[in-house]
């Protein structure tokens, strides 16, 4: 899911996306969580030229929903835009 956003008066695209997550035991939960990225120009075909965001070891970031990858990259975008 790709979200055209305004912030402090400029236009972003935050990009949501699911990982399913595959588990020896498929009763562990959860089962998917989410990543986030950002776009400060519209993105195109692949959309690769987006900001990925990184948790503090510069790892991947995973959300446990999409609302709450949605809502840390507002607060993000917030301070540096």
């Amino acid at each position: 899911m790709i979200e055209k956003q305004t912030i402090n008066n400029k236009d972003v695209w935050i990009k949501i996306e699911a990982i399913n997550m595959h588990r020896d035991n498929p009763g562990t939960i959860p089962t998917e969580y989410f990543t986030a990225s950002y776009y400060l120009n519209e993105p195109s075909g692949n959309a690769s030229n987006g900001e990925i965001i990184k948790d503090e070891d510069g790892e991947l970031k995973n959300f446990e929903s999409p609302v709450a990858a949605l809502s840390f990259v507002e607060k993000e975008l917030e301070k540096i835009l």
